[in-house]
């Protein structure tokens, strides 16, 4: 889905301690999972945690007014709907968007400094982890003091434009790793290469952890690029990797859906034969449980309560003499 808003990652933790101190309260055994959605943000609510700053995108265009101010006056003067939008998509373009890391970079090999190489080996050694003003620090110790602004393209709503990704995956994932027993990456396609990153990412610094993959029929997996052998494969070969929880969350949902669809178009065309041929015999077939539903739903369990009461008779058990479920015993 899109529009994916993250909180700081501090308000995340505390929301991974104020579960398991739930359960310490409930006195109940339980497994957290920590779902680190952020491959595909775009958005964050607020600038407050420092490891959150080397993902959030700043304006590296001085001429602009902050695109709040622009999008107030232009509703001001009547401007709404898609042509709001459209005001709002230029600004973003016009603002040339970059990451802090990504702007001095950029300064740094654009610059008339006479040691490039070591300024960008010092940058790229020191930088990660930083908060933005230490960072900027940094920057300035080698020469470098740009402009970067991460509140000009603030949105309506105030929130931080966001750069997600693997690298973002990875760095909360890091952070949440004490406070959970299991991490899940929401992915938007199954690729093993990334998937192979973030564990490698994850597990460097905290190599016992487990992790979670939704094997999603979202994705389409015909698209994915993958051979018939390597998505027969690719449950295992995840496995490998570490990710000891994978689930696929909307199976049922399709099986029964394609079940569905395909008897109602076939019992139209051929009556009760499309049942019997379809469903009852595959359900004899391969000895599925629901060919005796009424037993499988429960029905022998609740008889054998009554009887425990009325002490053994009783002549309104479900699964009495005559019940239509005999006809399958033979």
């Amino acid at each position: 889905m899109g529009g994916k808003v993250l909180v700081p990652i501090s308000e995340h933790i505390n929301r991974l301690i104020a579960i398991r101190v739930q359960f310490d309260i409930m006195g109940v055994e339980n497994i957290i999972v920590s779902r680190t959605d952020s491959e595909a943000a775009t958005l964050l609510t607020s600038n407050i945690d420092a490891r959150d700053h080397g993902f959030i995108l700043g304006s590296t265009n001085p001429n602009l007014l902050p695109l709040v101010e622009v999008m107030r006056e232009a509703e001001a003067n009547g401007v709404s709907g898609s042509e709001l939008s459209a005001i709002e998509q230029k600004w973003i373009s016009d603002a040339k968007l970059k990451l802090y890391n990504d702007a001095v970079v950029d300064a740094i090999k654009a610059s008339n400094l006479p040691n490039k190489s070591s300024c960008l080996q010092k940058w790229s050694s020191q930088h990660q982890g930083l908060s933005h003003y230490d960072a900027s620090k940094l920057a300035k110790s080698l020469g470098i003091d740009l402009f970067w602004d991460w509140d000009a393209p603030r949105s309506r709503e105030g929130l931080y434009r966001y750069q997600g990704g693997t690298k973002c995956a990875i760095n909360r994932a890091i952070a949440y790793a004490p406070y959970c027993d299991l991490l899940w990456m929401e992915t938007a396609k199954p690729i093993r290469a990334q998937a192979q990153e973030f564990a490698a990412g994850v597990h460097k610094v905290h190599p016992e952890v487990m992790l979670a993959y939704n094997l999603s029929p979202s994705f389409n997996w015909d698209a994915a690029g993958m051979t018939d052998e390597q998505i027969r494969n690719f449950i295992s070969d995840l496995g490998k990797l570490g990710f000891v929880w994978q689930f696929t969350t909307l199976a049922g949902f399709h099986s029964n859906a394609l079940s569905v669809d395909i008897f109602a178009k076939d019992y139209k065309a051929r009556g009760m034969l499309a049942y019997v041929e379809g469903i009852q015999r595959k359900e004899r077939e391969f000895g599925v449980e629901t060919l005796q539903h009424q037993n499988w739903s429960g029905a022998n369990y609740v008889d054998k309560l009554m009887l425990t009461v009325t002490g053994g008779v009783n002549a309104t058990t479900a699964m009495g003499q005559g019940v239509t479920e005999d006809q399958f015993k033979n």
